[in-house]
């Protein structure tokens, strides 16, 4: 395993309020909200978010790390709530933490972006996965990583659309993973 020579200013950036945070909890309800704009590929915007919970499911668990996200079909009991917003000027993702209470999160809001013709601004089908990977990283107290192959780096120019071994290894300290 080789570990960035920054990966403690990839732990700094992770922290709220100066503590690591955490889920108290193995499985994370995600509700996936309606998309009422009006676009075309819909049921793929939906399979990718899919595809995302799936590629994280996957990584966590082979690496030992006892959470993972299931997709629940109404908000109540949602942990995680992902809803669609036409592109801003500056994001394509956002993640938000409404609830954080003694270093244990307990509520996440995430909003991804779509094609926003009134700034001219686009998203693609390839860069939605990749902000959906992005935003469950941050969903599970991952900061900004360091390095240009960090899931987590911004800007992800790289097209990075699995965990890095910083990203990893930085999951591994905030849910007490023996590395």
């Amino acid at each position: 395993m080789t570990i960035s020579p920054n990966i403690q200013t990839y732990i700094e950036n992770s922290k709220i309020n100066g503590i690591l945070c955490r889920w108290d909890k193995s499985i994370l309800n995600i509700f996936i909200t309606p998309i009422t704009h009006n676009i075309q590929n819909k049921n793929f915007l939906y399979s990718e978010i899919l595809r995302g919970i799936t590629v994280w499911n996957e990584n966590l668990r082979k690496n030992g790390i006892n959470i993972q996200f299931q997709q629940i079909q109404t908000p109540d009991n949602a942990d995680i709530i992902i809803h669609w917003v036409k592109v801003g000027r500056v994001y394509t993702g956002m993640c938000k933490y409404p609830s954080v209470i003694n270093g244990i999160i307990k509520k996440i809001y995430i909003d991804i972006g779509l094609k926003n013709d009134c700034l001219n601004k686009n998203t693609t089908e390839e860069s939605i996965f990749f902000t959906i990977m992005h935003e469950l990283g941050h969903s599970l107290g991952l900061g900004h990583g360091t390095e240009v192959n960090d899931l987590m780096y911004v800007p992800n120019t790289n097209h990075i659309s699995t965990p890095s071994e910083n990203d990893i290894y930085v999951l591994k300290q905030i849910y007490g993973v023996k590395v």
